[in-house]
């Protein structure tokens, strides 16, 4: 599957990412560093109707303050939000949204929330892929695809 995010490695800097402002936005060899106010965000086109969609985010933060990674989806305004709160070791979320129909394409924008100035959060990979199926919500289920996956035992 291929991320439709464009440099959610950070690899290239700040190519394909509007930067809301630069003095409070870092760009490193691989990750962004965002001290609030500041923000990225990109505008992706989707390249085919598809019902789902997962997003997942690489990130960390300062204690007493939030990493977020919000996806809206375009013409509708549904939003997905990935909030990683307290955690100073990188940690990675994953969530999954169904598109209303007539979906065209979306916005992620990742952000520090806190006062001005106060916090900075590390952003290490952003990928948004489109989903073929929808994941289980049954975690038992999840747990024996999980298993299934690591010691390739046939259903």
């Amino acid at each position: 599957m291929t991320n439709l995010i464009r440099n959610g490695e950070f690899y290239e800097g700040e190519k394909d990412w509007s930067v809301s402002d630069p003095e409070h936005v870092k760009f490193n060899e691989d990750d962004c560093k965002i001290t609030s106010p500041g923000y990225i965000s990109q505008d992706i086109i989707f390249p085919s109707a598809a019902e789902e969609y997962a997003l997942s985010a690489r990130m960390k933060t300062a204690p007493g303050f939030t990493a977020c990674v919000t996806l809206t989806l375009h013409p509708s305004g549904k939003v997905l939000a990935l909030l990683l709160e307290n955690a100073s070791n990188w940690q990675v979320l994953t969530d999954w949204t169904e598109a209303p129909p007539g979906t065209t394409g979306a916005t992620v924008k990742l952000e520090t929330k806190a006062e001005t100035g106060v916090a900075t959060s590390q952003f290490g990979s952003l990928e948004l892929l489109k989903l073929d199926e929808k994941p289980s919500g049954n975690i038992l289920e999840q747990i024996v695809a999980w298993w299934r996956s690591l010691f390739g035992a046939r259903r």
